[in-house]
């Protein structure tokens, strides 16, 4: 059997169990339920669902032999091939008599989290900041503690607590400007682009929105 033949066999296998549109099927029945909370933030209306193939998983050492249907999610991304930026799958697996037997929801990539790109903001700042301010009784823990806990509370989707953070950090600069000006120049960013994200996307309330866009036009 020449390997286009084989490529047919197996088509045509999956093509008889219906499975990429049972996939389908399956992946909107979950998202109709509760598609806010389990896309990561983004909107229905900004992810586009694409069919990634299927594969063929046999002699498997602790479990049988399958098929999987891969959908794709995506956004918009000019960055990206075909400007559609992947975040994450969904997978739905059959036996090879056809009866559905598993499936997954996986997002890679949060809303928040990319539009942001925190993880890279706290790499940044750590990189210039003194390893002093981490002791408990260096004035600058305190504000330390501060950024630490503005990133905590976004990644949780607390984004009012991670407001009131900034808040406070934004004014201990006031009181306390920090001695290691590499380190106050990250800071003073980081505080920067989560004020203006936090308050552009309306994830505050109307008094700590006040608060944070009159300390910004200052």
């Amino acid at each position: 059997m020449t390997p286009q033949e084989l490529e047919i066999l197996l088509t045509e296998r999956v093509r008889i169990f219906d499975l990429r549109q049972k996939a389908f099927e399956s992946l909107h029945k979950i998202l109709s339920e509760d598609s806010d909370e389990l896309t990561g933030g983004f909107a229905p209306h900004e992810i586009t669902f694409l069919f990634d193939g299927y594969q063929y998983l046999i002699k498997q050492r602790y479990s049988e032999s399958i098929i999987r249907a891969k959908i794709g999610l995506y956004v918009e991304n000019e960055m990206y091939p075909d400007n559609l930026e992947p975040i994450g799958y969904y997978d739905l697996e059959m036996d090879l008599d056809g009866e559905i037997v598993d499936d997954s929801f996986v997002i890679e990539k949060e809303k928040y989290l990319k539009d942001i790109e925190i993880i890279s903001c706290f790499q940044e700042m750590n990189k210039k900041m003194p390893s002093e301010y981490l002791k408990g009784n260096h004035n600058e823990c305190e504000f330390v503690s501060y950024i630490s806990l503005i990133g905590t509370l976004f990644i949780s989707k607390e984004f009012e607590g991670a407001g009131i953070f900034v808040d406070r950090a934004n004014t201990y600069l006031k009181d306390n400007p920090l001695p290691d000006k590499d380190y106050l120049k990250e800071c003073r960013y980081f505080l920067k682009i989560m004020s203006h994200y936090l308050t552009k996307n309306n994830l505050l309330s109307e008094s700590l929105k006040q608060r944070l866009e009159e300390k910004h036009e200052k």
